[in-house]
This record gives structure tokens, sequence and C-alpha cells, in this order.
């Protein structure tokens, strides 16, 4: 038997890094409401894809219901809101919380800080 130092599996590692990845946008025209998003697995893509969604906007919007939670990690939406986020949310405001819901776990001030502390961190 060797000693050689024990390497992390790859997907400990991932494992690891999605564990912290939740992150909120608060919508001011909304009153302010903060809505947090936990990570977007392959299985969150499927249970949307089970409902069949006609376009990309109703994907989205099943995807916000089944992700949007509030700072205790409750939903902020059920599957009835579709409707009424369809016919009655701003699409502007629902296109800026869709885009904030699908951008990297990681927030800028991290992502800076790791950028500084190890620059070719950002290397390709």
């Amino acid at each position: 038997m060797t000693d050689e130092p024990r390497t992390q599996k790859a997907i400990d590692i991932v494992r690891a890094s999605s564990a912290k990845a939740r992150r909120s946008i608060v919508v001011k025209e909304w009153g302010g409401l903060e809505i947090f998003f936990g990570k977007i697995t392959v299985s969150d893509m499927e249970a949307v894809e089970e409902r069949d969604p006609k376009t990309p906007q109703e994907r989205n919007l099943i995807l916000l219901c089944n992700k949007a939670q509030d700072s205790e990690g409750h939903p902020l939406f059920d599957k009835g809101d579709i409707h009424f986020l369809r016919t009655e949310g701003d699409f502007v405001i629902l296109q800026r919380v869709f885009n904030f819901m699908f951008e990297s776990a990681y927030n800028l001030a991290e992502a800076k800080a790791e950028l500084a502390k190890n620059p070719s961190s950002a290397s390709a």
C-alpha cells in the first residue's frame, strides 16, 4: 500500500461548490420583494419539461414558480400563480428576474475577490 495523498474526486468538488449556491434579487417594482434562488439542476429542468411548456416564457414562469423562495426557503409562488404572472406581470420585470435566475451562482463580489487572490482563476 502506498502513502500517496488522496485526491479529491471531481463529483465531490461539484457537490461542495453547489451546496452554497443561493442568491437573491430585490425587485423594487414589486414592493421590494426579495426573491431567493438556489441552484438550477438538470432535475429542475426535466420537471419543467414534463409540464410541456409551449414557449420559453412559459418554461421560465414554471421554473420561477418552482425555484423562487423567501429568505427562509419557503416557496413564493405556486402553480396557480403562473396564469397571473403571464397575464398581469410586467414582461420587462419578469425578464430581469428570469435573467437573474439563470445567472451564475457566484455573486460579483465573490468573483472579484477570487480573481484578486488568484488571477489565473479567470483563465479558460
